[in-house]
């Protein structure tokens, strides 16, 4: 019968004691609750020393979540001064579009590698095999080598002005390994060429690289904006159209007329044939076999001038010298022979 009674006793004990209610609780651990079941590692700060408060708001309800970047700011430096900011600072969630607020396997608790994460917005750009691609700009970390990720001074956020980024690394010769045209060859130090030819092409000298070439991959050769022909054997129509989309790149400054005559004094003046006197002479034509100077059958421009900077008159790469007559070309596609003398097909570079 005692036994009975203390059993009554202490079981009415405990429900009384239930219903005062409970003691305090501990520190909790929320991590009991909400394991992300994510193979990131807990390495943000907050998160690795379970201070969770320090992000979220703790309330009568649970834990509110502010995806505003004021919360970053408690601890980071969020600069809101910037000229030119990242777009994505203007979405709802702000810093955690790019970034794990947890922790990551990657730099700067990213969600993704760089590259990935850059061009899951910027699909635009993603390396789709073209012809041509800088190859900085899908390496590792390569968006982040020209671009701030957050904000700058500078259009694009660029890291520097664009008349300065492209010779920050083009400042040394740069081994290049990739395909057909540019197949293992080392890039020249561009910056010394352009600074220190004594004939410079203008876009060069004045470092707007971008006026002919695209930053990130191109469906032309050698990161072209426009067209140029990157083979001889596809160079060539009678079709002036198309080889004006050909040279798309030279004409977009250059006057495309100055190869539509096929006598002309006044625009390249290799082919002034007005002083021919002897009808004889090529079938009574052209002082110039104009194979490679007339639309109709027209190499590159690169066969010739030099696009950067150079040591001769009009950015000739061979061994040009301007004379009364005409000129000397020698060491390319004429040998070592000039054709300058009227009336002399071929006479010996002395």
């Amino acid at each position: 019968m005692k036994t009975i009674l203390f059993a009554i006793c202490l079981c009415s004990g405990l429900i009384l004691l239930s219903a005062s209610g409970r003691a305090e609780p501990v520190e909790e651990n929320c991590l009991t609750c909400h394991f992300t079941g994510q193979s990131n590692p807990l390495n943000h700060t907050p998160a690795a020393e379970n201070m969770c408060d320090a992000c979220h708001d703790k309330n009568d309800k649970h834990y509110s979540i502010n995806y505003s970047s004021e919360v970053c700011a408690n601890c980071h430096d969020v600069r809101s001064d910037l000229p030119f900011k990242h777009k994505a600072l203007d979405l709802t969630k702000q810093c955690v579009t790019c970034h794990n607020p947890h922790g990551s396997v990657n730099k700067s608790f990213l969600k993704m590698p760089i590259t990935n994460l850059c061009t899951s917005c910027h699909s635009d750009q993603k390396d789709k095999g073209a012809k041509s691609t800088h190859d900085v700009a899908y390496s590792e970390d390569g968006c982040v080598k020209c671009h701030l990720p957050h904000g700058g001074q500078n259009e694009k956020i660029l890291k520097l002005p664009k008349k300065d980024l492209c010779f920050n690394c083009h400042n040394k010769e740069i081994e290049y390994v990739g395909h057909y045209p540019t197949n293992n060859r080392v890039i020249r130090n561009m910056q010394k060429v352009v600074e220190t030819s004594t004939y410079s092409h203008p876009p060069a000298k004045e470092k707007q690289c971008s006026v002919c070439h695209l930053p990130h991959q191109s469906d032309k050769w050698w990161l072209r904006k426009l067209e140029i022909p990157a083979d001889p054997k596809n160079v060539g129509s009678k079709n002036w159209k198309q080889l004006d989309d050909q040279f798309k790149t030279c004409f977009k400054c250059h006057n495309i007329n100055m190869l539509n005559e096929k006598i002309s004094t006044t625009e390249t003046n290799f082919r002034n044939d007005e002083q021919v006197k002897k009808p004889w002479y090529l079938g009574g034509k052209t002082k110039i076999v104009r194979k490679n100077l007339h639309r109709s059958h027209s190499m590159w421009c690169s066969m010739c001038h030099d696009m950067h900077g150079g040591e001769r008159q009009h950015l000739i790469r061979l061994q040009w010298k301007s004379m009364p007559k005409g000129g000397t070309c020698g060491g390319g596609c004429h040998g070592d022979l000039d054709r300058y003398e009227t009336g002399v097909v071929y006479k010996r570079i002395d």
